[in-house]
């Protein structure tokens, strides 16, 4: 449907060029030694965090040598963006420019909050209020509605007065509340609290998601933004990826903590975590259900609680960003295109 729709409705308008670059020329171009460095030192992150999820501590050889590797892999691919300046895969002039940086950092610290929400509130549905699956999607429809909608909003409000900044910093102050609201969450706690703590959340979120694409788009040259846009994307991926297998962690490590035996007496957890967030109840005694529930929501808890600081320092990164105008980048624009057509 999208290719469709970019097919039909998108027209390029081709500058002409005498001398055009050949595609193997511009392959080669490409920062192929940048691409790898970063893949193999995302690639032993990812191990690591994988591996602390299953049976491996993080005091462990495998997980301090994955940890290790990745550092010093990121180290040669800093020390390698520098040694390539203007060529490589992500430039330092474009990429440590304030709000860039700021952008790429208010991304990476989102999508943390945001993924950790979306993926463990389903799970908090499940196991401990009891919801088939389907039911808990329908609970995240006011968090995912109030996100869209106050998008929306906030675009509306930037393309009228220009200004990307305050929508964020605004935007961010809310989701930090909201986010704190939500790790709260209890067995008992009614529908009307934990509805308004994801609305109160999403709107903040909703308000502020954008701005890291508007700022770019603002303070970079036409032929810089592609860049720019790229390095906000990958920071949001990037943040998502690393927050739920945290995320993930941290529930298993609360669970199957040897202290947390004593609560529920007679049941391996063990086997509750391989059951799923539903089957579980079928597998224990009436007796321990209700101290399964609560050790469960306490781990929970622990991971909602994860998501305070990122939405904190989405909060202070976005300080970062520069108030101009999109309507100054309107009028610049504007004048090269009548000087071009001129």
């Amino acid at each position: 449907m999208t290719f469709a729709i970019v097919l039909i409705f998108f027209h390029h308008r081709s500058r002409s060029s005498p001398n055009l670059v050949p595609w193997l020329k511009r392959v080669l171009a490409l920062d192929l030694i940048g691409n790898a460095i970063l893949l193999g030192a995302s690639t032993m992150l990812f191990l690591a965090l994988q591996s602390a999820e299953q049976r491996y501590s993080w005091q462990s050889a495998r997980v301090v040598g994955l940890l290790c590797g990745f550092a010093f892999t990121l180290l040669i691919f800093v020390a390698w963006m520098s040694y390539k300046g203007e060529t490589a895969l992500l430039p330092p002039r474009i990429i440590l420019q304030r709000t860039v940086l700021s952008s790429c950092l208010a991304a990476f610290f989102t999508y943390a909050c945001l993924l950790i929400h979306t993926y463990y509130l389903p799970i908090w549905f499940e196991a401990v209020k009891g919801t088939s699956a389907v039911h808990a999607g329908v609970n995240m429809i006011p968090y995912m509605c109030a996100n869209a909608l106050f998008s929306l909003i906030a675009g509306i409000v930037v393309s009228k007065n220009g200004l990307f900044a305050p929508p964020a910093i605004l935007g961010y102050a809310i989701a930090t509340v909201g986010a704190a609201l939500l790790s709260t969450l209890q067995i008992d706690t009614s529908s009307a609290k934990w509805i308004g703590y994801e609305i109160l959340t999403s709107v903040g979120l909703g308000l502020a998601i954008q701005q890291g694409f508007t700022a770019v788009q603002t303070v970079l040259p036409i032929e810089e933004v592609p860049i720019g846009t790229a390095a906000v994307v990958a920071s949001q991926s990037f943040g998502g990826a690393v927050f739920v297998s945290v995320g993930n962690t941290l529930l298993r490590n609360h669970l199957l903590d040897p202290n947390q035996d004593k609560l529920v007496p007679g049941v391996d957890i063990s086997v509750v975590l391989a059951a799923g967030a539903t089957a579980f109840r079928g597998l224990v005694p009436a007796s321990a259900l209700l101290p399964l529930l609560r050790l469960y929501n306490a781990a929970l808890r622990k991971v909602f609680i994860a998501a305070i600081p990122m939405a904190g320092l989405t909060f202070v990164t976005s300080l970062g960003m520069e108030w101009k105008s999109l309507h100054g980048k309107e009028r610049e624009k504007g004048q090269e295109e009548a000087r071009e057509k001129a």
